[in-house]
């Protein structure tokens, strides 16, 4: 008797398979975009400039014929090739396709916002250049395209679904924050031209840098207000929202704090030291705009990390913290190395003075933020001394310091046996006072923290987990909603998703409380949550 195997049922691929092929069709798809929308804004571009005559470049005409006519089929193809697959869930749900999806839009966003601002510049400049507002359309709608991706619900992504609208947002407040320091170091320049020659093209007039400033600025607005507030950006679920909110608050700070310190750095010079004021006074329109522009940013969105959880407050204060503290302590080092120079010999008598200034003002500006963020004067609490990011905070500045520390005493050392063997007994105090100056800082750094982290210790009360836990697999229905996001956003748990053959045996957004319920106290390598009668759940714990 003979029998007929069965072929084996179509099975998502999740394997190393079709991680393989999923990164090779969505290279693919990114490259043959990217080349056929070059070659169609090349196209536009020859016919808007030159009506019809579009031969005088023979081998451009090819290039970008080739690129629109091969490219944009094959983009095509591939496209209907992969969209077809994208309705399972393990497709949707691949973080090959994330990502292709947000680098494919950003791409597409940098080009359109690119060559739209050369396009304005070069009209403020008395230029007109149709090639780069052929190319803004044709990127323009490419980004619409991917837009369109990211808003259907048969195949948006469900793994880091926000991710092209956060890094757009981040994108249009770079671009919009560079624009705005540029045309206010430009305005402070111009107030300043009596006392610094002008930089930059003497052709025109002063106001035009200014405006083509202003037009970066004002791009990078819409772009970020678009993302940002419009599309919620902001309040988009799961930690990459939260990582990104700290990092721009913590870089916003950074800016401010760098920025003020040089204005104060060129104010203390103006006062205290004796070299040409067109020289002190150079760069003090940039670092007025910076600090400008850092500060509204810094305050703007210190404003959402209440909105956020915990952690994610107290993790913005100790990046705060940590900068300051890094101010304050380079300060204090340029400070000893200042002071030993002005025991030697000087090639320029006011170098150590300026040095001792700018250490002075680094240590006046990071100094007092530092206080305020980290507030070594209040009493700690069991609870905060058993905070994660607390215990991690201390250990990675401790540790930091003494890893510099260690390398800047070995210099040190370096340095004392190269005067000893080299018999010349000269010029030790210049060789050794900057990593002398520097030891100094991160040995206060290290003290002060290692103390505060054994006293942590002591009192630290480290709250139980509820739950141990490496991953949830969801079944879940056709419409999951922001189950998945909310499920991680709640428990900090890895997430996976799986489609019901039914789709009214899957789970929905209405489980969401019996699902948190049912997990509390459950601890397994991953754990199976499927639907119950009514909205219960049932959770089911799965071996490794």
């Amino acid at each position: 008797m003979t029998g007929h195997t069965a072929p084996p049922a179509h099975r998502p691929s999740s394997d190393a398979q079709g991680v393989v092929r999923r990164l090779i069709v969505f290279a693919l798809l990114y490259a043959v975009v990217v080349i056929g929308a070059s070659g169609l804004g090349g196209l536009i571009g020859r016919i808007l400039d030159r009506g019809d005559v579009l031969a005088d470049d023979s081998t451009g005409l090819a290039r970008s014929l080739a690129f629109a006519l091969i490219a944009i089929p094959l983009a095509a193809v591939l496209w209907w090739w992969q969209r077809r697959r994208l309705t399972e869930p393990d497709e949707r749900g691949s973080l090959v396709w994330s990502l292709y999806l947000a680098a494919m839009t950003l791409t597409a966003l940098i080009n359109a916002t690119v060559s739209m601002a050369g396009f304005l510049n070069a009209s403020l400049a008395g230029d007109w250049e149709p090639g780069r507002l052929a190319s803004c359309a044709v990127w323009a709608g490419v980004w619409l395209w991917h837009r369109s991706m990211r808003e259907d619900p048969a195949i948006s992504p469900t793994r880091l679904p926000h991710l092209s609208v956060q890094l757009s947002a981040a994108y249009g407040l770079i671009v919009a924050a560079t624009g705005s320091v540029t045309a206010i170091a430009a305005l402070v320049s111009e107030a300043l031209t009596g006392f610094v020659p002008v930089i930059g093209d003497t052709r025109s007039a002063w106001f035009v840098p200014v405006l083509q400033a202003l037009v970066w600025a004002a791009i990078g607005a819409v772009v970020w207000w678009w993302h940002w507030l419009r599309e919620r950006a902001s309040t988009a679920p799961g930690d990459f929202g939260a990582v990104l909110l700290v990092i721009i608050h913590g870089a916003a700070a950074a800016t401010t704090l760098f920025a003020t310190g040089t204005v104060l750095h060129v104010v203390l010079r103006l006062l205290l030291d004796s070299d040409p004021t067109a020289e002190i006074l150079r760069p003090l329109g940039t670092a007025v705009g910076a600090a400008l522009v850092g500060a509204i940013i810094w305050v703007f969105h210190d404003r959402d990390l209440p909105l956020r959880s915990s952690r994610v407050r107290e993790a913005g204060r100790l990046v705060v913290s940590g900068i300051a503290l890094i101010g304050a302590a380079s300060g204090f080092g340029v400070v000893i190395n200042a002071l030993l120079a002005s025991l030697g010999p000087q090639l320029i008598e006011s170098d150590h003075r300026t040095l001792l200034l700018g250490g002075v003002s680094a240590l006046l500006v990071g100094g007092p933020v530092w206080w305020l963020a980290w507030r070594p004067t209040r009493q700690t609490t069991p609870e905060e001394a058993g905070e994660t990011a607390r215990r991690v905070y201390l250990v990675a500045l401790f540790g930091a310091s003494a890893v510099v520390a260690l390398v800047t005493l070995l210099l040190i050392g370096y340095r004392i046996f190269d005067v000893v063997l080299d018999g010349s007994g000269g010029g030790l105090i210049e060789r050794i006072r900057a990593p002398f100056g520097l030891l100094c800082a991160t040995g206060l750094v290290f003290g002060y923290h290692f103390a505060v982290w054994r006293a942590d210790r002591q009192i630290a009360i480290v709250p139980p987990r509820s739950h141990q836990i490496g991953r949830v697999v969801l079944v879940v229905g056709a419409e999951p909603g922001e189950l998945a996001a909310q499920v991680r956003a709640e428990t900090d748990i890895p997430v996976t998703l799986w489609q019901a053959a039914d789709e009214r045996d899957g789970l929905t957004e209405a489980h969401l409380p019996a699902a948190l319920a049912a997990l509390e106290g459950v601890s397994a390598p991953r754990v199976l949550v499927v639907a119950g009668e009514g909205d219960g759940v049932r959770v089911v714990p799965l071996a490794d």
